[in-house]
């Protein structure tokens, strides 16, 4: 019964991880982007803990549990503490509107399945099908990056990206050693506290964070 539920399974718990970027590129509020941002990462590790049961792999479920902990709670924590810092209740209107990046995140989806189904027809785990939505996650991480006019914005689009990048690690191989992937986590930590800091440091100094401001800076 559940080796027959699991691709599906797979397939809908990689979507809503996807869609939820979605839900943050028309989302306005910082706290509501960063509480989409933690069910993005409930999502990947609900899937990630699914794989390792139907795997068998006590390593990936270890993996599952940490990325709960750190981008369910741990660093959505630190991104709101960030917020409040700072004082930004509202996301700054980003260089591209909401329904044209909509399109293009559309576009982006799209673009994934046909780069993807070379791919797709030639894996012969019961993941591959949901290759192509995690692509479709990088793509649009990548996307929200640039778009952004906010370091914090920007940083989100950044942890949606590494969400993606997992994503499909995690669908086309069955995940990395553990070891690799608590790596990955405690430098994604690392990087977030880091930025965090970094904001601090721009809005002291310039009292602004949005990146466009900073680039006038330069000469």
């Amino acid at each position: 019964m559940f080796v027959e539920i699991f691709p599906k399974l797979v397939n809908l718990l990689a979507s809503l991880a996807v869609g939820t970027a979605f839900l943050l590129i028309a989302r306005r509020d910082l706290r509501g982007q960063v509480r989409l941002f933690a069910a993005q990462s409930f999502f990947v590790s609900i899937l990630a803990g699914v794989i390792a049961v139907f795997a068998r792999s006590a390593e990936l479920f270890a993996v599952a549990l940490g990325l709960a902990l750190l981008k369910v709670f741990i660093i959505p924590a630190i991104l709101n503490r960030a917020v409040s810092r700072i004082g930004l209740q509202r996301a700054v209107a980003p260089y591209l509107g909401a329904p044209a990046a909509l399109f293009v995140s559309g576009v982006l989806v799209a673009l994934a399945f046909y780069v993807m189904a070379p791919i797709t027809a030639s894996n012969p785990l019961p993941t591959a099908d949901a290759v192509p939505v995690a692509f479709a996650g990088v793509l649009i991480g990548a996307f929200i990056t640039v778009i952004r006019r906010r370091a914090l914005t920007q940083i989100l689009g950044f942890l949606m990206l590494e969400n993606g990048i997992f994503l499909l690690a995690l669908l086309a191989t069955y995940g990395v050693p553990f070891i690799v992937e608590i790596g990955v986590f405690l430098d994604v930590l690392v990087a977030v506290l880091i930025m965090e800091v970094f904001i601090y440091r721009i809005k002291e100094n310039f009292d602004s964070i949005e990146v466009g401001e900073m680039g006038r800076l330069k000469g």
